[in-house]
Order: structure tokens, then sequence, then C-alpha cells
């Protein structure tokens, strides 16, 4: 082999990895046609001025491409008795965004619920995304604006079917 052909070669992988890395991260499973629905469910634990652990149900799908997602609707239910009452999820959609993939990391825009003490609503950034089975968000003490204080968010919310990053 020549070494102009080597040389050539090496730039052509150089260039290849430049452009794998500069892709951006999506949702799989997702259709390049169709949303592909899923549900999300678990715990978590809301912090308010007081603090309160709901069981929480999330409708979404992925967008055709998964370049994002959309949760469309939910509820709070179970858990304290002020789950479902007087604390909720409002304001659908919120469009989730996959962010990266090594660490797996998501953006919520347009999150919002109704607390006890006000309300909660605005941007979730860089939420870790467990991309192992089972697949979902993981919040570690995220924080949401909200009124009269922000809200902190801590607890999984698992992903049926399972939706990864990639």
């Amino acid at each position: 082999m020549s070494r102009r052909f080597i040389t050539a070669a090496a730039g052509i992988l150089v260039m290849a990895a430049a452009a794998g890395a500069a892709q951006a991260a999506t949702f799989f499973p997702n259709d390049p046609v169709n949303s592909t629905p899923f549900t999300m469910t678990g715990t978590l634990t809301l912090h308010q001025l007081t603090t309160i652990n709901c069981q929480v149900t999330l409708y979404g799908a992925v967008k055709p491409g998964g370049a994002s997602a959309e949760i469309s609707g939910g509820s709070f239910s179970a858990g304290d008795w002020q789950c479902g009452w007087l604390v909720s999820p409002t304001g659908f959609a919120w469009t989730v965004t996959p962010d990266s993939v090594l660490p797996a990391k998501i953006t919520i825009t347009n999150a919002s619920a109704v607390t006890i003490a006000g309300f909660c609503s605005g941007v979730l950034p860089s939420v870790n995304w467990n991309n192992s089975i089972p697949t979902g968000v993981v919040f570690s003490s995220a924080s949401l604006p909200g009124s009269p204080g922000a809200c902190t968010i801590t607890g999984t919310l698992n992903s049926a079917p399972y939706v990864y990053i990639i």
C-alpha cells in the first residue's frame, strides 16, 4: 500500500468519526412517519414549601424521526392525599428533547403543575435518562421554577415500552 492511500484512508476515518460525533442524540424506537407512543409511570417526590409523594402517569409519543417526544397528558394519584386533588400536572403538551447519549440526558420544556402552594412551570434542563432496562427519566433534585418558589422533583418514571437515547 502506498503512503498516500494510507493517509487518505486515515483522513476519511477521522472525518467519518467527526460526522458521527456531531450527529444529534435521538429517541429510539422511532418511526420516520408516525409517532411512537409510550407511557411513563413511577413515584415522584415534589417539594415546594412542603413535601409530598405522588404516583405519576404520563402519556407521550416519540415524534417521527426521534428528535423529540411529546407528553400529551398525565395524572398524579395515590401516594399522599393531595395528589390528583390539590397537586396535578397541567399545561400539556410538554416537549422532551434528548440532549446527549453518554451520559443520557434530556430537557423537558413547558412542564407545569399545580401545587399546594401555587404552581411550577418552565424548563427542566439536563435531566438524567436511564438508558438501561427499565428505561426512563430519573429526577435527582431537579428544579422547576415556580411561585411561591421552585419545585424540587426527585424520583424515577419508567417507560413502557422501553425508549432509549441513541
